[in-house]
């Protein structure tokens, strides 16, 4: 079978235009969505043992993340089944603790696309556990791989052609998330010995999840102390790094949008991280700032565990972000393990969206075409538009573009309006 990331590195040759169009005729025909449904369906069929499950996400961590909702699906399904979960590193501190996960390796080590030792380890398991069903849902992963395999392989090519018919379609929800959910559903349906054991309340779920320990609590709770957040203040956090040039919101905006933000009296404290794909952003910002304006930045420390980063977002009453994992990492239901305790989970989200669609990665409370966070307060997306932009930014890794126009016509202003009248409606 062609991968793929094969296809996507010839494909990347072709007019982004065309390809656009060609994509979206191609998902939107029911017959190509019917034999696609027709060959996974026929695969799946043929499964006479299900013990051990492999489960492949996307390698980044915003993927790592969402992609706990599709096992939870399959272990309620299956509850005697063995799954095992293969996903990037540096999500390892909000997954660990999942109750649906029986064995982790949290072994990918690069973002965005696989590198050869992410290749190559998974390789390795593969053929060290010999699994009787593998989920791969990334589509980067060469399908030499799995050549060798004994074990039922499922490839996310339906699942990325239901997404892109979702979204070319209107009152239709194309949100990755929901997507995901629905087709775990569908290809439990498919499988033998289905006991059907989901309750009705676990097949209308479509809640991204985070599973953390109470030390990270613990560890956030010091780290306040220790730079000066009060727990009880009313606080904004910003994340101004992102993974990719095309999602990156430009440096003008974020300074003209942080001013703004400052210029409003109704929070007493705006805490940023520092940069890491994008390193000192977080200087550049401050050196555009005045004396006054930056009695109100927290600047939060780099080396902090994302967990007790996750910890902070949850003690936060606004978080803004671009399209990048801290979005997804904020938008997800959080929970702690084996304690009393418990998140807040009532941070707003406000995710600024260039070439990447809102439609497919955002989220929003305000508009049934789009997928709210999974907290009790209220989503909102600012995406822009562009005319260059189309289906194929979101493939990022293979776009080359000599000038990056992904924020144009996005003005700061309706961004300020929004954060301020959101500020003055909370205690």
């Amino acid at each position: 079978m062609i991968s793929v990331e094969y296809v996507s590195r010839l494909l990347s040759k072709v007019s982004s235009s065309f390809l656009d169009r060609a994509l979206k005729k191609l998902a939107s025909s029911r017959k190509t969505i019917q034999v696609l449904r027709k060959i996974e369906s026929r695969r799946l069929n043929k499964i006479n043992k299900l013990s051990k499950v492999l489960v492949i996400p996307d390698i980044n961590i915003g993927d790592a993340v969402i992609t706990q909702s599709f096992i939870e699906t399959l272990k309620n399904a299956f509850p005697k089944i063995e799954i095992n979960y293969i996903y990037q590193s540096k999500a390892k501190p909000l997954i660990e603790a999942n109750p649906h996960i029986d064995y982790h390796f949290p072994y990918f080590s690069n973002i965005g696309f696989p590198s050869k030792k992410d290749i190559k380890i998974l390789k390795k398991i593969i053929e060290k556990y010999h699994f009787d069903l593998i989920f791969n849902l990334c589509p980067y992963f060469p399908s030499r791989i799995f050549k060798n395999s004994d074990s039922t392989i499922v490839f996310p090519i339906r699942l990325i052609a239901e997404i892109i018919r979702a979204y070319s379609a209107n009152n239709q929800t194309a949100h990755f998330a929901f997507q995901l959910k629905k087709f775990s559903r569908e290809v439990i349906d498919d499988i033998p010995f289905n006991n059907n054991l989901i309750p009705s309340s676990q097949k209308k779920s479509f809640v991204p999840h985070i599973f953390a320990n109470k030390e990270a609590c613990i560890k956030a709770k010091r780290l306040m102390e220790k730079i000066g957040i009060s727990p009880q203040s009313k606080k904004i956090m910003l994340n101004p790094d992102s993974s990719s040039k095309y999602t990156f919101i430009p440096l003008k905006f974020q300074i003209q949008l942080l001013k703004g933000i400052l210029s409003y009296d109704k929070f007493d404290q705006l805490l940023m991280n520092c940069g890491f794909t994008f390193k000192n952003v977080e200087e550049k910002i401050l050196s555009a700032t005045s004396a006054e304006e930056r009695k109100k930045i927290v600047i939060i420390p780099k080396d902090i565990g994302i967990d007790v980063y996750a910890a902070l977002i949850d003690n936060s009453d606004l978080f803004i972000t671009g399209d990048t994992g801290p979005l997804h990492i904020a938008a997800a239901r959080k929970y702690i393990v084996n304690s009393d305790s418990r998140f807040k989970n009532s941070t707003a989200i406000v995710g600024i969206f260039g070439a990447t669609s809102a439609k497919i990665y955002g989220y929003d409370s305000f508009s049934p075409e789009y997928f709210p966070a999974a907290q009790d307060g209220p989503s909102k997306i600012f995406e822009s538009n562009p005319p260059c932009k189309n289906l194929t930014c979101i493939d990022k890794i293979f776009k080359n573009c000599p000038e990056v126009r992904c924020f144009d016509g996005l003005e700061f202003e309706q961004v300020v309006d929004y954060v301020q009248n959101y500020l003055s409606h909370i205690s």
